[in-house]
């Protein structure tokens, strides 16, 4: 029994070893030739062959990298530069102690400004009468340039026109101060009702003088700051400084610069001749085209020396035998620094009254008195 049941499992087994052993391949061989023919179509005479295209790859695209932006470059300027004269590229003006530019602008073809870049070249003597020529030139960073030139003319300052004063008029005029003896002056002066001319030295120490003869209605004028022909009488440029250095005192008296003035040693003087041959003539021109009206005078106290010991009498006597007969205006010379010459007046003026004399100050309409220049 066990040997019949033990060969009965091994033809089992052997049977499924069969049958692993051959796949369905070998399952279809097993099939008779009818079994194996596939069935076919009864309209198909003949095969068709089947046309299997090849698959078609498509590629991810490459992403295309943009350059990076960049600023357009600036374009090159096809024009010159311009510049822009304030007032114009013919300019006149008044004859003065400076000059100053109107002014310019400059602008490059982009409107870039470029008024620092602008170089001037010439000069203006702004106190000589004349023509003169200014040229003003500037350059872009792109290599253009521009030259563009100005005309300016230099005129004589019209004067007034001198009035011819009363008959028997005198102008009283006293130089160098304000010193200690002017306010006993005005005192004089205010007595009587008189007005004078002052032409004071802008160095003195009683400055607050000056105003007073202002405010009490006299005429202010420039006389030196110095005094010192050493350094006033060696250059133009030297008589300017001491001749606007004593505007500005006067200026800061009375509220005003004043068109008066007198020379030191008048316009005849001679101390100037070892110092700047020439001076005197050029001078009184150039001050008279600026505008101004330089007085000498016709009569003269002779109190220059303040220390001579002369007494009033003396000086009143003077100035009553001096003084014009012929109804001419007569300007007179002293120097409220001599107490003496100046008590005189208080004979002389009452002296004059009564003999129908006028007393006026200087004004830029009364008639001036020159000296013979010689230098």
């Amino acid at each position: 029994m066990i040997r019949r049941s033990f060969l009965i499992l091994l033809g089992a087994l052997l049977v499924l070893s069969l049958f692993a052993a051959c796949g369905p391949d070998a399952q279809i061989e097993a099939l008779s030739p009818d079994e194996r023919a596939p069935a076919r179509p009864a309209a198909a005479a003949t095969a068709i062959p089947m046309v299997i295209d090849p698959p078609v790859c498509t590629a991810s695209p490459v992403p295309v990298l943009s350059p990076t932006p960049t600023a357009a470059p600036t374009p090159i300027p096809v024009s010159d530069p311009v510049i822009l004269l304030k007032g114009g590229e013919s300019l006149t003006v008044n004859a003065a102690f400076t000059f100053e530019d109107p002014g310019f602008t400059a602008r490059d073809y982009l409107g870039e400004d470029l008024t620092s870049r602008v170089v001037v070249t010439g000069t203006v003597t702004s106190y000589l009468v004349g023509e003169y020529a200014l040229t003003y030139a500037v350059a872009d960073d792109y290599g253009n340039s521009t030259r563009i030139e100005r005309t300016v003319t230099v005129q004589p300052v019209p004067l007034p026109e001198l009035v011819p004063p009363p008959e028997k008029t005198i102008y009283l005029t006293f130089d160098d101060g304000p010193g200690d003896h002017t306010a006993l002056l005005l005192d004089i002066l205010k007595k009587y009702d008189v007005k004078a001319t002052f032409f004071v030295v802008g160095s003195r120490r009683r400055k607050d003088l000056i105003k007073r003869a202002f405010d009490e209605g006299h005429s202010i004028g420039v006389h030196t700051f110095t005094h010192d022909y050493d350094k006033m009488y060696t250059s133009l440029d030297a008589y300017f400084q001491d001749f606007l250095a004593t505007q500005e005192v006067i200026r800061d008296q009375t509220g005003q610069y004043t068109t008066l003035f007198r020379f030191p040693g008048g316009s005849g003087n001679t101390a100037s001749i070892s110092r700047c041959r020439g001076l005197m003539t050029q001078l009184t021109k150039i001050m008279e085209d600026m505008g101004y009206r330089y007085f000498d005078w016709n009569c003269s106290a002779g109190d220059s020396n303040f220390h001579s010991g002369q007494s009033a009498s003396h000086y009143s006597s003077v100035l009553c035998g001096k003084v014009k007969k012929d109804g001419s205006p007569t300007l007179i010379l002293q120097h409220d620094l001599n107490r003496n010459s100046i008590q005189a007046l208080d004979y002389f003026i009452p002296w004059a009254l009564k003999k129908g004399y006028v007393f006026l100050p200087l004004d830029m309409t009364s008639p001036v008195v020159h000296s013979l220049v010689k230098n």
